[in-house]
Formats: structure tokens, C-alpha cells, sequence
């Protein structure tokens, strides 16, 4: 596939670009496109450790030229059908396979910029480590006359940023609590859509998490049907959402020692509350009493396998 970024009002000489400038852009551009891809993976952005060959491979993005009439940079990136190893599909999210698929590291730089300024379609696939590469972005301006204009022979919306339009990734990235540690106690549901999702019955509701790098379908499954306590990470997410990184699976009467250092004093639902009032009050109280169960997951609706 095609792009074209075309920068517009620039201080630097038509049909030219600083190397410096250059790999700024790049090294953003390629964040952006990891962090909307693993987002959509296991349901955060951020993952720790060496990215697998074939990641790097899909994430595959060639400058061909630099045209003039302003400074215009001319990309190409394969679709990820034909970069992505074989991955494990829920039948019930075709739909949203499909769109997977035909996607491109461009395009998903792209539809993160644009999902942010479409409030309307939920955030869904936003988080802070990926708000903050957003914002980073910026320094890829010179000036605040610039505009950089991304678009694809007209297959998909012009996709138009200049410096104030970073105004509004900051007002989302201050509204979310930052990540925090959680401990969920229940009973292990169903491993769902892939082996990195789980669910648990707590007593506050469903619980819909995620398994952590360190951590396999195995360790979990030796747990199936019995209490445990999950110790882990929660994520927040613009618009009211949150997800759980599970990192820790023990089964709760194996937990004294765990406790003892980290008390049981507050609930999941107490914890998350206490974060929102910590982080400035009620900006985000849409989500209290609202638990996990109702919200979209199509973001984890796969897993390359290898």
C-alpha cells in the first residue's frame, strides 16, 4: 500500500527534509503503529521484551521518495494478511478480523490519530503508554503553521494534524488514573477468543483480563474452577474503560504470604475509586459501579501464535 505525507507551511526548503527531522518521525510513526497493533492484540499497547521477527517484519514501513510541492514523503507498508503469522480467530468477531487484516502500519498510525479526535466512537483503542506516544508526535513539527497532511490516494480519510490539535491527546492522557496494582479474587470462568484471555467470577461481577507476558494458558488452567487470587495491573482506558493485566495466579488459600504484605483491605471496585479521587475527582465517575462483562473486547480477539 501507498501513503503519502505531505507537510505543509514548512520553514524547510520544498522537496526536503532534516535526517534528524526524518528519524523523529520515523521512530514515532513505528511506536504508534506497534502500540495500535498490540492494543488490539492483548488489550494495552505497552508489552515488555524483544518483539518476535515476524512483528518486526509486519511493522514494515519504506520510504520510496521525497516529492516537492511542499515536502512530500512517499511510504509504502504491506497489509498485515500478508505480514502476520497464523493467529487464533473468534469466530464470532469476523468482522472485526477482517479489518485486522486489511490494515496496514500507516493505517493504524492513522486511525489512532483519528480515533482520538472522533470522540463518538468510544476510545477503545487508546491507553496512556499510547497517549503518550501520541503526544510525543509533536516534536515532529518545527513550526505551529505546520500541518501534516497523511492520506492514501483517497482509499481512506485524509488524516490532517497540526500542533494544537495535540491539545486534546493531553486532556485525555490527564483524565486516566495512572495504572495500578489490583488483586482480584474469584473463580477461574473460561479462557475466551485466545489464549491470553481469561474471565473471572468475582463477587463483584465478571472480571475480563488478560494474561501477562510471564505468564501461559497453563498456569491458569491448573487453577480451572477453583478460587484464586490474581494479583496484577489495572489499565484505564479514555471513556470509563479499563482492562486487568493478570500477573500472578494463586489459588487463595496459597495467598497468606502474599497478604501480609499487601493487605485485602479494599475491593477492586473500592481500588479503582480511590485511584479516579487521587488522580482529581469525578472526571471519570461514569465508571463506578460499572464492571467489567458489558464492554468490548474486540481487541483481544487474536494472538499471533508464534
Amino acid at each position: 500500500m501507498r501513503y503519502e505525507i505531505k507537510i505543509e507551511n514548512s520553514s524547510e526548503p520544498s522537496g526536503t527534509i532534516d535526517l534528524q527531522r526524518l528519524a523523529l518521525l520515523a521512530e514515532s510513526m513505528l511506536k504508534i503503529s506497534e502500540g495500535a497493533l498490540q492494543i488490539r492484540i492483548r488489550g494495552i499497547s505497552l508489552t515488555k521484551g524483544r518483539k518476535r521477527s515476524s512483528l518486526k517484519e509486519a511493522l514494515r514501513i519504506s520510504l520510496s521518495k521525497i516529492k516537492q510541492g511542499s515536502t512530500v514523503l512517499c511510504l509504502e507498508s504491506e497489509k498485515f494478511k500478508h505480514t502476520l503469522g497464523p493467529f487464533q480467530m473468534d469466530m464470532f468477531r469476523q468482522e472485526a478480523q477482517r479489518d485486522l487484516q486489511e490494515q496496514t502500519p500507516v493505517s493504524l498510525f492513522i486511525n489512532t490519530f483519528q480515533h482520538v479526535f472522533e470522540a463518538g466512537k468510544g476510545y477503545k483503542f487508546l491507553d496512556i503508554p499510547l497517549l503518550k506516544e501520541l503526544k510525543k508526535f509533536n516534536k515532529a513539527f518545527l513550526n505551529d503553521q505546520e500541518v501534516m497532511v497523511f492520506s492514501n490516494q483517497n482509499s481512506i480519510p485524509q488524516l490532517k494534524i497540526k500542533k494544537d490539535d495535540f491539545n486534546k491527546i493531553t486532556e485525555l492522557e490527564e483524565e486516566l488514573p495512572d495504572p495500578t496494582s489490583i488483586v482480584l479474587n474469584g473463580t477461574v470462568e473460561e479462557l475466551k477468543y485466545s489464549k491470553l484471555k481469561v474471565r473471572i467470577q468475582t463477587a463483584e461481577g465478571i472480571v475480563d483480563g488478560f494474561l501477562s507476558g510471564d505468564l501461559s494458558s497453563q498456569d491458569i488452567a491448573a487453577c480451572w474452577g477453583k478460587e484464586v487470587n490474581l494479583p496484577g495491573t489495572l489499565h484505564y482506558k479514555p471513556g470509563g474503560k479499563y482492562i486487568v493485566e493478570i500477573k500472578s495466579v494463586f489459588e487463595a488459600d496459597s495467598m497468606d504470604d502474599y497478604f501480609s504484605e499487601k493487605p485485602k483491605s479494599e475491593t477492586a471496585e473500592q481500588q479503582i475509586q480511590r485511584q479516579i479521587t487521587e488522580k482529581g475527582g469525578n472526571r471519570l465517575s461514569k465508571i463506578v459501579g460499572k464492571w467489567p462483562g458489558d464492554e468490548d473486547y474486540e481487541e483481544l480477539v487474536r494472538m499471533l501464535t508464534k
